[in-house]
């Protein structure tokens, strides 16, 4: 069984409401980090904010020129936050740090308690700032190492701009009370600390080798089924309350990526709507068809799909899996080993039970950003898993939306692009968000410029975002007024205190694959090089063109006689497609041969008495296969005097007949 774990010379893991390690003050709140029992439990007296840098006037200026980074300046020094107390800030986020300085004001006192480059919030390099609770991948910096304050917390930043950043953080009411930060980390804190750091560094891993022991406290059943289409088949139920700590589910043959063909459904008591009812594909974390995600909580590793998303119930359970009956069925049936652990401990009163909201909108409304989740009642929003399909080629530019969070009809959270909010940054740059990525609670799903998608998850543990009354949560598709068509597939998990009003899947259309655009546009520094020979060079720089004098971002070949550089190009499907090249001729340039593996496509002389550029001349025909293909150049004769060629490449595309 892969769960998380913690393990410091004590049993840290609560299973319902069995405590095996009390904790209080500073220490309780490291150890909620590793604390996925309490995931159900209602935040008493709590409510959850977001400060960023995101622009008021609703423009795309989220950080870029610093403009809505502070609240104001005091003596050319920026303040960030001033937050009242008693509260605890859950997670900083930022694309953007550097070696200036930030400092924390706890209650009052004159000089700050905290202070460290901005960079060590993230680097792992200060204590008690420690990987992987802290640290930087997909183009985001993250630090999710609570930071409580009693009466007050000002932040403020000694450096000349702030950009991109977030801070979340809760608010205590109702007489709750919180020590603030200490100076110096106890003993126990401490060892607390080492712990919660263990389960994050540990997670996935099988707790049954890691921890026999802790196999006493929970029943397992096992049940492999044999599904056919138009199949649905219980592997789980209960007539006596508890609750389910962890679903596994092997299928013995590779998941269809035409159709999502295998539901997942689970129904808690005798509620009329499913509490969970999504393509499985999409609930355990794929992205365009294929296994992506590998969280704490949820995801797919070495083919067994997991989810240890606690889910008390009352009175009884179900789970079961259905397999649709369609024409792009692959299979004739599909075998499934399917493994479920529960406890007797019965949902408490202070409990939600979990639900999950599946959807997906082709080209939602312009003008309106995209809705992922829209719930009445009191509960907490735990996890997002976001796939996203432009339906234009070229950037993915609707990434740029932000995600906006309305609580009891009070807007708490805006955020400032869509990878920010999977404290992504920066896509379509090299090691930033620009392909799939894992981490303990986020991560990049997919990233593909030709195939214009991209797609993240995240998951909330003592950042989950509570609501009293109602919940809303939105992302936009454009960086300014929803404009960019898109095509979503999302998924919402959250504890609520009551049932959806319905959760029923759409119509088969809409479980069909996702679809790239027919026209892919490839942008050569980002395309991966399979091979390059002996002598060439290669950089990219900006041509201009002699005639219009634009400026071009062009990825310059240069190489002696037969030298050559094979890209790889990533396309949806099989089929038959277009070539097209965007292209400088030169004075240094010569004749270039173009190649699919050795069959030659086209010849070109790209050789001219100044820079001429040349917009997407027609190369030829190719047949392709899905997947990754190649794409050889290679520069013939009539080499520079230095004996050297040179070809530049601005964008190649493929479109499909």
């Amino acid at each position: 069984m892969r769960t998380l774990i913690l393990k410091a010379g004590l049993i840290l893991l609560f299973i319902g409401q069995q405590l095996f390690c009390a904790a209080d003050g500073y220490k309780d709140e490291i150890l909620k980090l590793s604390r996925i029992d309490l995931l159900p439990q209602f935040q008493e007296e709590v409510i959850t904010k977001q400060i960023s840098s995101y622009d008021t006037t609703g423009g795309n200026d989220d950080g870029f020129s610093g403009r809505y980074s502070f609240l104001r300046k005091e003596n050319g020094i920026s303040v960030i936050a001033e937050l009242k107390g008693p509260g605890v800030i859950q997670r900083i986020w930022t694309p953007t740090p550097s070696d200036d300085t930030i400092q924390f004001f706890f209650d009052g006192e004159k000089t700050p308690r905290l202070e460290l480059k901005f960079i060590d919030l993230f680097s792992g390099k200060k204590y008690p700032f420690l990987r992987p609770v802290v640290g930087n991948e997909v183009g985001g910096y993250y630090c999710y190492l609570p930071i409580p304050y009693q009466k007050s917390c000002k932040i403020v930043y000694k450096g000349k701009r702030l950009q991109f950043h977030q801070i979340h953080y809760r608010e205590l009411k109702g007489g709750k009370t919180v020590s603030s930060f200490p100076k110096v980390l106890s003993k126990e804190e401490d060892e607390a600390l080492s712990a919660m750091v263990k389960v994050w560094k540990n997670s996935g891993e099988n707790l049954g080798k890691l921890m026999p022991s802790l196999m006493e406290k929970v029943k397992t059943t096992t049940k492999s089924i044999v599904l056919k289409p138009g199949d649905i088949k219980s592997v789980f139920s209960s007539t006596s309350g508890g609750r389910v700590v962890g679903v596994e589910i092997t299928p013995q043959l590779l998941l269809n990526s035409e159709f999502k063909d295998l539901i997942f459904r689970t129904r808690w008591d005798d509620e009329p709507v499913a509490a969970i009812n999504s393509p499985l594909s999409d609930f355990f974390g794929y992205a365009f068809g294929k296994p992506s995600m590998q969280s704490l909580l949820v995801g797919v590793k070495d083919g067994t799909h997991y989810s240890y998303l606690p889910m008390p119930f009352d009175k009884k359970a179900s789970i079961e899996l259905e397999f649709i009956k369609n024409a792009l069925n692959k299979s004739t049936e599909i075998p499934v080993n399917v493994t479920v652990y529960y406890t007797e401990v019965k949902r408490a009163s202070n409990e939600g039970k979990l639900y999950a909201e599946w959807k997906r909108e082709k080209n939602p409304e312009m003008g309106k950003p995209y809705l992922i989740l829209n719930k009445t009642g009191r509960g907490h929003h735990v996890g997002t898993s976001l796939q996203s399909q432009g339906q234009n080629s070229g950037m993915t530019l609707f990434f740029e939306g932000d995600d906006v969070c309305t609580i009891d009809g009070e807007m708490r959270f805006h955020g400032t692009g869509s990878e920010d909010y999977f404290n992504g940054g920066w896509y379509a740059l090299a090691d930033r968000w620009d392909q799939a990525f894992s981490l303990p609670v986020h991560g990049c799903l997919a990233y593909s410029i030709p195939l214009a998608h991209t797609g993240g998850y995240r998951f909330l543990l003592t950042d989950k975002i509570s609501f009293e009354q109602s919940i809303n949560l939105t992302i936009e598709h454009g960086p300014e007024k929803n404009q960019i068509p898109v095509d979503y597939t999302s998924v919402a998990y959250y504890y609520c205190d009551r049932p959806p009003v319905s959760n029923n899947l759409p119509p088969t259309e809409l479980l069909e694959k996702v679809k790239s655009p027919t026209l892919q546009e490839y942008w050569l520094a980002l395309l991966p090089i399979n091979a390059l020979s002996s002598g060439a060079g290669i950089s990219n720089e900006f041509c201009t063109d002699a005639k219009s004098a634009k400026k071009y971002e062009v990825f310059k070949l240069v190489a002696p006689e037969d030298g050559f550089a094979k890209f790889e190009l990533e396309v949806p499907a099989n089929g038959e497609y277009k070539l097209y090249l965007s292209y400088f001729k030169g004075p240094d340039c010569g004749p270039v041969e173009i190649n699919q593996r050795q069959i030659p496509i086209k010849r070109i002389d790209a050789f001219a008495a100044e820079n001429t550029f040349i917009e997407k001349e027609e190369i030829g025909s190719l047949f392709i296969k899905e997947g990754t293909n190649t794409i050889t150049v290679t520069l013939k004769d009539k080499p520079q005097k230095s004996g050297k060629n040179t070809f530049m490449v601005h964008r190649i595309y493929l479109e499909k007949k």
